[in-house]
């Protein structure tokens, strides 16, 4: 068959189209590759160890006895220790923070992940200021309040609070404060005699009214109150 007999139109095809799979060119067979777990698998309860049986002791940073875990293996996951320290301990294991040569260790770490091949030791770090579990008591404190006592009254009627009786000010102050009004009465008559209050205050109710006349004709009014009193 030739180029030329090819049809060079697109082929229409239904919206409900079905194709049969009996019509697809055939495929030589082939592996799919191993899906790697994506966290490590947890230690089933009964099953062997692949290593040898570890130790890990843990001791709390702040205070409190260590705990010791036996039998662990290199596929036990930091998880699994810090559920059972909280089992042990009583503390909250959301709260617990498990140290590897004073480096936090992931929860879904293994042991064989973090190069552990032997007895190894954690550091216990408690979050949000935990103690060394539920049984730690903390010493009461004692509150000491002072204690009120009362005083027995006079005898002889209801105390009375004395009262010293008004004493009149002294001429100094009365002269000082009769000159400071003095002062302040020839200090403004003082400043209502100068030209240039009046020709501020001229100034200001020319702009204030927006008019130079009206502000010069009130001005006037006012210096002519002032001056008949």
């Amino acid at each position: 068959m030739s180029e030329a007999t090819l049809d060079k139109r697109p082929i229409k095809l239904a919206a409900d189209h079905v194709s049969d799979p009996r019509k697809y060119p055939n495929q030589s067979p082939f592996i799919l590759p191993r899906h790697t777990h994506p966290y490590p698998r947890r230690s089933v309860p009964g099953t062997k160890p692949t290593s040898k049986p570890l130790t890990a002791t843990l001791k709390p940073m702040r205070g409190g006895s260590p705990i010791t875990l036996a039998d662990l293996d290199q596929n036990t996951t930091i998880h699994d220790i810090k559920s059972s320290y909280a089992a042990q301990s009583g503390q909250a294991i959301e709260k617990i923070k498990l140290l590897l040569n004073k480096k936090p260790a992931a929860d879904l770490k293994t042991l064989k992940e973090l190069g552990v091949d032997g007895d190894v030791e954690f550091s216990v770090m408690v979050m949000g200021g935990g103690g060394g579990g539920s049984n730690a008591t903390t010493p009461a404190v004692e509150k000491t309040e002072p204690v009120m006592t009362a005083v027995p009254a006079a005898t002889g009627g209801e105390d009375k609070m004395d009262v010293d009786p008004p004493t009149p000010a002294p001429e100094s102050e009365k002269a000082a404060a009769e000159a400071g009004q003095k002062s302040g009465r020839e200090g403004v008559e003082g400043i209502l005699k100068t030209e240039e209050f009046w020709s501020d205050l001229k100034g200001f109710l020319a702009q204030r009214l927006r008019d130079e006349r009206e502000g010069e004709r009130v001005a006037g009014v006012f210096r002519e109150a002032v001056g008949g009193k």
